[in-house]
């Protein structure tokens, strides 16, 4: 029998210790609820299950997004309401004055106060209508399309349709000799399509090899948000830095400099601005009578006597002693659509004057273009709608009034269509972002949480096995004294 070292006791107390582990990692399950605590418990199921949480604050962030975006649809949408009812009232004011058995300093004078005060409440809504500070109808988050419809004609005949892609500003600074083997700061600033000033500082290490120094800043661009902001390329030491938003409001670099100041480290080089898209149509000759520009589902129609009739619906555009005067009459006609066109031959290129973007809404979980949505509402201005000028105090001016309202009306009517299909989408869209959400904790559930039916009996088991090997220690502990029987 030996005293020194008892090997029973020994193995009750390992087993005691790892039975004491194992109810301490049940108790910790069934307090805390989840079956991963930490990444020992289970480390691929914790990663896997960040990455879901990631998932899911991000659908569920996306839905508050989209719930957002569909207040500030209402929003513009009920304003553009209260329009409608004034340009319906318009109307009915337009065709009283247009009776002829109303005076025109007594009776269409007073009718016509109505409508003036009538415009000043419609441009009063266009400027005042917001959601949280954002103007909705005063243009600022107008797109403008450019459809032309390929069966206008200019010189007497059809016209070739040129879509001319939106061109993104580009950057440009080069990379020289620097310093051997010293780090430095290269400053970066840049303005965002908003024109927000930003200035990013980059760190890298420069080097008498320009190439080295070129391969350096290119890494360290990459790491920093000017990855995201401008499509980099480099050749021969010269970057090229692309707005990611193409056209006129695109990123584009204001300042570049360097800590060090050795030779030709970094020098700025062109900035080029960039261009919105445009479209043209190619004529086969110069503008003549009865040619006719169909541009967004609206019709314009040259003619050379300002009393010739046009189609239906369509405006007329008085053709002048000159080309020059022909476009100046024709710019007229599309200040209200927000698009200005240039001739060039028998070419004539329309482009949008008001480059609004809309609103971007971000209505997913990730980055990608297809988990946003942007939203454009167009200028409700009495200048854009086109009514501006009415005025009804006399016969003749009530007759014209009468179309151009009831074209406003059309255009208003649009724009809310487009705002309630818009609201109808982001239903959609917060519904299958429920759904995904939903989803997608479940998944994770499954992964994290603990069946607590099951973690009860295996706590029941350890716990059993703690007092059994407890009391085992406690046996083991007794059996050296039996040594004590050998020395009487």
């Amino acid at each position: 029998m030996r005293i020194q070292h008892n090997i029973a006791a020994l193995n009750s107390y390992r087993n005691l210790t790892g039975n004491n582990n194992a109810v301490a990692k049940n108790l910790e399950k069934l307090s805390s609820g989840y079956r991963i605590n930490r990444a020992g418990d289970d480390a691929a199921g914790l990663a896997i299950s960040e990455k879901m949480r990631a998932q899911i604050t991000g659908l569920n962030t996306a839905q508050k997004n989209a719930q957002d975006g569909v207040s500030l649809v209402q929003t513009a949408e009920g304003a553009l309401t209260e329009v409608h009812s004034m340009l319906n009232r318009m109307v009915e004011l337009a065709d009283q004055s247009a009776n002829g058995t109303y005076d025109n300093e007594v009776d269409r004078a007073n009718l016509q106060k109505e409508i003036a005060s009538l415009k000043d409440e419609i441009d009063r809504i266009a400027d005042s209508t917001n959601f949280n500070g954002i103007n909705l109808l005063d243009g600022s988050l107008s797109a403008t399309k450019l459809d032309l419809n390929k069966a206008s004609t200019l010189g007497g005949n059809g016209i070739t349709v040129q879509e001319n892609a939106a061109i993104a500003a580009t950057s440009e600074f080069t990379v020289g000799v620097g310093a051997d083997g010293q780090e430095h700061t290269l400053t970066v600033e840049y303005a965002d399509e908003n024109g927000t000033l930003h200035s990013v500082d980059l760190k890298y290490t420069s080097d008498t090899n320009a190439a080295t120094s070129t391969k350096n800043i290119k890494d360290a661009i990459a790491k920093s948000e000017l990855a995201s902001v401008f499509d980099v390329t480099e050749s021969n030491n010269k970057f090229t830095l692309t707005s990611k938003v193409a056209g006129e409001g695109g990123a584009k670099l204001t300042a570049i400099k360097t800590t060090d100041q050795t030779g030709t480290a970094v020098k700025a080089g062109t900035v080029t601005e960039g261009k919105n898209a445009t479209v043209t149509a190619k004529g086969q000759g110069a503008i003549q009578d009865g040619d006719k520009i169909t541009l967004n589902g609206k019709t314009y129609q040259f003619v050379k006597d300002a009393d010739t009739e046009v189609a239906d619906g369509a405006t007329a555009v008085l053709i002048g002693k000159t080309s020059d005067d022909t476009m100046v009459n024709l710019n007229k006609a599309l200040e209200s659509a927000g698009i200005e066109a240039t001739l060039a031959t028998n070419d004539i290129t329309f482009a949008a004057l008001n480059n609004g973007k809309g609103l971007t809404l971000q209505i997913g979980d990730t980055s990608e273009d297809f988990n946003q949505m942007t939203v454009s509402v167009g200028d409700m201005h009495t200048v854009a709608l086109g009514i501006a000028d009415i005025d009804i105090s006399t016969q003749a001016g009530a007759k014209a009034a009468v179309d151009k309202i009831k074209s406003a009306i059309n255009s208003v009517s649009s724009t809310r269509g487009d705002l309630g299909a818009i609201q109808n989408r982001l239903e959609h869209t917060i519904n299958n972002l429920s759904v995904t959400a939903e989803n997608m904790t479940a998944a994770e559930s499954r992964i994290r949480d603990v069946d607590m039916a099951n973690e009860m009996m295996a706590y029941t088991k350890n716990n059993i096995l703690v007092q059994s090997s407890q009391a085992m220690l406690a046996q083991a502990n007794q059996l050296p004294q039996g040594v004590l029987q050998l020395l009487q």
